[in-house]
């Protein structure tokens, strides 16, 4: 049995208070042999709310949802949903519990050093909710009605696109292929498939700029790309050219709508954080197609822009 102490029972406290940041209410702790356990509910009907268990050990934090059980005679469907569904996930995947056949949209992150990262937190928290309020619904669709995994698929497929901005489309409707213009002389690529949403940028790097990451459910189609170009904008007036720089030097450079858009008629009141990721990161990896160090140019860096859900700075 692992012997908990301060510092992890600290570390749990503070996962405690980032879904109490959020809205969200602590329902249920319990205090495992060698891990402290809790669940929260949120605002989205019909799920079994977000576990949360912190292992010491391992240093591994554990997010989950559950979902009802499956009937099995829809399984070979459901296991093929649920793999079209995981082709799209960054951070978090679904899978089926064998013997209960209930349904888990499962994320995890590592705490390292002595203290968790709230931000780093709270962008996964978020992640793992958006993931459930997109998803889920199709999986209940599979589950509820008689409609195959195809008619989903596509039904999804036609929905993501007509919430893509006009310049993502053909006049036909169609994705059209991203195109760079005299304002801003690069690339906002979006997803080919679900959801279709523009979540990185291409061509940065030979404007000596960081290539730009959102996670492809954080903002929705009609905003991702606006603000990668907002942020475009923003590090590349000579005034800002110190934060990009202390951004490459492993700071984390917070900004909210007002620094990135003044003219913003409706400003977001979260903060914006920008932080170095690396070719390792698993987001960088599918975005740019990473298998081995000498698949990048030597001169590229990323940068992820992430939403902090408290507004103070």
């Amino acid at each position: 049995m692992e012997k908990l102490n301060s510092k992890d029972k600290q570390i749990y406290d503070d996962m405690k208070q980032c879904f109490v940041d959020l809205g969200m209410k602590i329902i249920n702790e319990e205090n495992l042999p060698d891990a402290l356990r809790g669940m929260s509910t949120f605002e989205y009907p019909g799920y079994g709310g977000v576990e949360f268990i912190f292992v010491p050990s391992h240093n591994i934090i554990d997010l989950s949802m559950r979902y009802a059980d499956f009937q099995r005679d829809k399984l070979p469907a459901l296991y093929e949903l649920l793999n079209l569904i995981n082709l799209n996930m960054v951070n978090s995947h679904f899978c089926v519990e064998p013997n209960s056949r209930i349904v888990l949209l499962r994320s995890g992150m590592n705490v390292t050093g002595y203290f968790l990262n709230k931000i780093d937190f709270k962008t996964l928290l978020g992640q793992v909710l958006a993931a459930a309020h997109t998803f889920f619904p199709l999986i209940a669709k599979l589950q509820l009605n008689d409609q195959t995994v195809q008619s989903i698929m596509e039904e999804l497929i036609k929905v993501s696109i007509s919430q893509m901005p006009p310049e993502f489309l053909e006049p036909n409707g169609k994705m059209n292929e991203p195109k760079k213009s005299v304002e801003h002389p690069y690339i906002v690529h979006a997803c080919a498939d679900m959801p279709a949403f523009p979540t990185h940028s291409h061509g940065m790097t030979e404007l000596g700029m960081p290539e730009f990451l959102i996670d492809h459910l954080a903002f929705g189609g009609n905003q991702n790309g606006g603000r990668i170009n907002a942020s475009y904008d923003y590090f590349t007036k000579p005034e800002n050219k110190d934060k990009l720089e202390a951004i490459k030097n492993g700071e984390t450079v917070k900004l909210k709508d007002p620094d990135l858009m003044p003219s913003c008629e409706y400003p977001d009141p979260h903060v914006y954080c920008y932080r170095r990721v690396y070719p390792e990161f698993e987001m960088v990896k599918q975005a740019y197609c990473i298998e081995s160090p000498d698949d990048i140019d030597p001169a590229m860096w990323f940068v992820q822009r992430g939403r902090r859900f408290c507004p103070d700075r």
